[in-house]
């Protein structure tokens, strides 16, 4: 009988914001043995309360030794590569959400113990799976703009609304808006090229009170003719999310704010004239196909779209950014 990838016990570890969305979409695309460790007691309650979860678990050993095939780690970035070798160590394939880690400490020891076990390990950037943003890469794919020559993307959002309790939690601490990384892995993903050298800019210049930067600049020269920008903030009062890429023959654009509708431009000079297509999208859409990739790949044990070199990149380039932000000086590749 050939197995399925919905009869894969998923263990989630962290039931915040993230892991409770990772645990109600696996359930809902079918993943029947779904689990959650979770220390504290009123989240543990929730899951069962909210999503029929009962296998429950307070520490990571517990939870392991009951032996999940799949471990989706979605708890503070400082604990994942930690988390995440011990999940492999202990027989699981493993989904790691962004960021990878807050320091590249690990990392090799978790590769080369992925690599022993010939475990399944990906990084979940899931914007990668947006509907907007994946048509913007098959449309350059195919050259529609030429060769890309500029990527920039834009993040910002007014964090006291989006995450009330933003104080109690560790984005305010020591991530801060490196914690909207997502724009970092779109724009490495759409130069699809090594980066060359980074330059970058970061700290508490709005009137949010957070220890953590809460704006980030930063530049990206890549090895053959293309630079991209990246702005994140978390003083915005209007939420804007936008994605452009200019080319020698053309430019795309995608606005992607609200999470039920973006829209995708295309200027395309041979026509010189621009192409809008409105699409209606659903925020879990992402989830479900980045599950349903990862899973599958977890059946036919194949490589997945975000591994660990590709997620460590996005985090090299992150650190970059913060001690050019300290030392004033581009950060050489």
């Amino acid at each position: 009988m050939v197995e399925k990838w919905q009869q894969k016990s998923a263990l989630v570890v962290g039931f915040g914001s993230i892991g409770r969305r990772h645990a109600r979409v696996l359930k809902e695309i079918g993943v029947t043995d779904v689990r959650v460790c979770e220390m504290m007691s009123e989240r543990q309650e929730a899951a069962q309360r909210d999503l029929g979860i009962d296998r429950l678990y307070s520490t990571l050993e517990e939870a392991l030794a009951d032996k999940p095939d799949t471990v989706f780690i979605c708890s503070p970035t400082a604990l994942h590569i930690e988390q995440a070798t011990a999940a492999v160590k202990a027989g699981a394939d493993v989904m790691i959400e962004k960021p990878l880690c807050t320091t590249l400490d690990g990392v090799e020891e978790l590769k080369s113990v992925a690599s022993e076990r010939k475990a399944v390990v990906m990084v979940a950037h899931c914007f990668r799976f947006h509907e907007g943003l994946v048509r913007a890469k098959k449309w350059l794919q195919k050259g529609r703009i030429g060769r890309l020559v500029s990527v920039r993307c834009m993040f910002g959002e007014y964090i006291p609304e989006v995450m009330p309790d933003y104080l109690d939690r560790y984005v305010s601490k020591y991530s801060g808006a490196y914690e909207l990384m997502h724009d970092i892995d779109l724009a490495l993903w759409f130069a699809d090229q090594c980066p060359k050298r980074v330059f970058g800019i970061d700290g508490r210049f709005s009137d949010v009170p957070m220890e953590s930067p809460d704006l980030v600049e930063m530049l990206v020269e890549f090895q053959d003719r293309c630079a991209a920008s990246v702005h994140l903030d978390f003083f915005q009062r209007a939420r804007h999310r936008r994605v452009e890429l200019f080319g020698t023959e053309g430019t795309i654009m995608v606005e992607f704010a609200k999470w039920d509708e973006c829209t995708v431009s295309i200027y395309e000079a041979s026509k010189r004239q621009w192409t809008h297509k409105q699409i209606k999208t659903d925020r879990d859409d992402m989830f479900r196909a980045e599950n349903r990739v990862f899973l599958q790949a977890c059946v036919e044990r194949s490589s997945v779209p975000v591994d660990i070199d590709t997620g460590a990149m996005a985090v090299k380039v992150m650190l970059a950014a913060q001690q050019c932000s300290k030392t004033g000086r581009a950060i050489e590749f």
